[in-house]
C-alpha cells in the first residue's frame, strides 16, 4: 500500500471548474471515503487520481513521486486500480477478458499474475470466467468490475460508488 496525497488539485472541464484547490492525504494502508451530494466532485477527484481527466493545478503524489502529468496506463502499471461507478465492462469479452484489461493494456505481467488471486478472494467470479460480460445481472458486474481494478491495485485502490446495484 502506499500514501497518496493531493495539494491544490483543480480540475476544468469543458472550461468550467469541478474540483478547487482539494488537498487530502490517504495515508499508507488507510481506507478513506468521500461523501458529498450529487455534482460535488467525488467521481472527479477519482478520475483526476486516475489520471482520466487532466489535472489543472495542483500535484497528486503517490509515496512522494508526482503523478499529475503521468498518463492513467502508467498509473495502472504502478499499481493503482480503479472501478468506474458505471462499470464499463465490455459485454463482448468474457468476464476473465474484462478482468484482465489492465494488464494487457499496461503490459503488466505482475497484474496478469494476480488472477488466481483475485479468485481465491472472488470465487463467485471465477464461476463466471467464461461468461460474456453482456449476460451477467448488475450486480455480477459489479463484482468484475471490483476484481478488474483488484488485478492490478496493489498500491491504491480507487472504488466509485462501489456498492452501488449490489
Amino acid at each position: 500500500m502506499a500514501e497518496l496525497t493531493l495539494e491544490g488539485v483543480q480540475v476544468h472541464i469543458r472550461g468550467f471548474p469541478i474540483l478547487r484547490g482539494v488537498d487530502l492525504t490517504v495515508p499508507e494502508g488507510g481506507i478513506v471515503g468521500l461523501v458529498g451530494r450529487n455534482g460535488a466532485g467525488k467521481t472527479t477527484t477519482l478520475r483526476g487520481v486516475m489520471g482520466l481527466v487532466p489535472v489543472h493545478a495542483g500535484v497528486i503524489r503517490l509515496d512522494g513521486r508526482d503523478l499529475t502529468r503521468v498518463p492513467a496506463h502508467e498509473r495502472a502499471r504502478l499499481g493503482i486500480g480503479y472501478m468506474p461507478e458505471d462499470r464499463r465492462l465490455i459485454g463482448a469479452l468474457t468476464v476473465e477478458e474484462n478482468i484482465l484489461l489492465p494488464a494487457w493494456a499496461t503490459a503488466s505481467p505482475a497484474c496478469a499474475g494476480r488472477l488466481g488471486m483475485v479468485y481465491e478472494l472472488m470465487p463467485e467470479v471465477r464461476e463466471l470466467a467464461g461468461q460474456r460480460a453482456a449476460q451477467l445481472s448488475g450486480g455480477q458486474q459489479k463484482m468484475v468490475a471490483l476484481a478488474r481494478a483488484l488485478v492490478c491495485g496493489t498500491e491504491l485502490l480507487l472504488l466509485d460508488e462501489p456498492f452501488e446495484g449490489l
